[in-house]
């Protein structure tokens, strides 16, 4: 049993599936949601009568307040060079989750960092053979590619290491298994390589804006892998990669229109499926169910060329075409 983290930027109709199958799937000592003031009252209010325990949910806007004297705020007006593709945000959330370890006093020294909209279905033990693991869901041989150099070339450049690689898929999981003494070794060489005594979300915001954007599961992987190859423990992309998918869904997408259907949904009633009802649909539309599904709600990911579309987002049954 281990304790989930979990950054939401907002409430979606997924939230409750995801977060009622992270607790059957995987029975967590405890589940840490960090989100807007806003959406902690939307999840206050939803979450009485969702199948979920040891909830707990934290101001995103001052969660780094104490520790170091920073707001969303203060952090978001730092980021001044981000791709275009990615928001402020969009980074900020990166920074919770690999700072999550220094503001929650209760975190051990493993944990989980769940992406909010990552759905298990027939997913990935996270002990396996008495090694933590996490899941390569992302084939490398789409997406874009001017995202992942600058990636890479913060990785070479900043920590002065090889980024880790896989022959058939990214780092870019979804999730993460972190333990504390690699983050806090992780933050200790951006102090280094700036020779510079500010925190390191400040010098990793530097880093970001000089490369253009920052990839939190790599470079953490990465270095793992540079410290100790023995603890970088993963599935590979042929286990769980190869059946799950990836497909925009704000509510009224494919999968959700015919969720509906099946279900004689009222359009007057607020859209938070169960987990059992999501997953008893999608026996009912899978000859062999996925491993998970991710349902993106950045509108984003209707833009993008055909050639940044991942292979998971290719292959789903969801994927609208123009």
């Amino acid at each position: 049993m281990y304790q989930f983290v979990i950054p939401v930027h907002h409430v979606t109709w997924s939230t409750r599936s995801v977060l009622e199958g992270i607790y059957q799937k995987y029975k967590p000592k405890h589940i840490y949601v960090i989100t807007s003031e806003n959406e902690i009252k939307i999840l206050k209010d939803k979450s009485k009568y969702w199948k979920i325990k040891n909830l707990t949910l934290l101001d995103e806007d001052n969660f780094f307040l104490k520790k170091y004297g920073l707001t969303k705020n203060d952090i978001l007006s730092q980021i001044t060079q981000n791709k275009p593709n990615y928001a402020p945000g969009w980074l900020y959330q990166q920074i919770i989750k690999l700072g999550a370890n220094d503001v929650i006093d209760q975190i051990e020294e493993v944990f989980v960092v769940w992406d909010s909209d990552l759905l298990p279905v027939k997913s990935w033990p996270i002990l396996d053979e008495k090694k933590e693991k996490f899941a390569l869901l992302q084939d490398k041989s789409y997406g874009n590619q001017d995202i992942l150099n600058s990636w890479k070339n913060l990785i070479i450049n900043v920590l002065e290491i090889n980024p880790v690689e896989d022959q058939r898929g990214t780092f870019t999981s979804h999730h993460m298994v972190f333990k504390k003494k690699y983050l806090k070794s992780l933050k200790l060489k951006f102090k280094d390589h700036f020779k510079s005594d500010k925190n390191w979300i400040e010098l990793i915001i530097k880093a970001a804006n000089i490369y253009g954007s920052f990839g939190e599961y790599w470079t953490y992987a990465s270095w793992v892998n540079h410290i100790n190859k023995n603890d970088l423990n993963y599935y590979p992309y042929e286990k769980y990669g190869l059946t799950t998918e990836r497909f925009y869904d704000d509510g009224n997408g494919l999968f959700s229109i015919k969720y509906k259907k099946h279900n004689n949904f009222d359009e007057q009633e607020d859209f938070y499926p169960s987990y059992s009802s999501i997953i008893n649909f999608i026996d009912k539309n899978y000859q062999f169910s996925p491993s998970s599904l991710s349902f993106e709600t950045n509108v984003r990911h209707t833009k993008k060329k055909d050639e940044n579309i991942h292979l998971e987002e290719k292959r789903s049954i969801w994927r609208e075409t123009n």
